[in-house]
């Protein structure tokens, strides 16, 4: 801490100032990979709703023979 209470309060508020900034960086970076995450189970689950899809076309074509 500074000599001074007015030093002290400088860098109390210079430190909560590069906290502040940092947690705007950190959520930025988790917004971000949330999306990037949330479209990863996009594609899985398209993924698997088409084989779900192809297994029931399979299904109905083996039940036909």
């Amino acid at each position: 801490m500074g000599a001074s209470p007015d030093q002290t309060v400088t860098e109390i508020e210079q430190t909560r100032e590069d906290l502040a900034r940092k947690v705007d960086l950190l959520v930025d970076r988790a917004k971000v990979e949330a999306v990037s995450a949330g479209k990863k189970l996009a594609i899985a689950g398209a993924a698997v709703a088409g084989l779900l899809i192809i297994g029931m076309i399979a299904k109905r074509r083996v039940r036909t023979d």
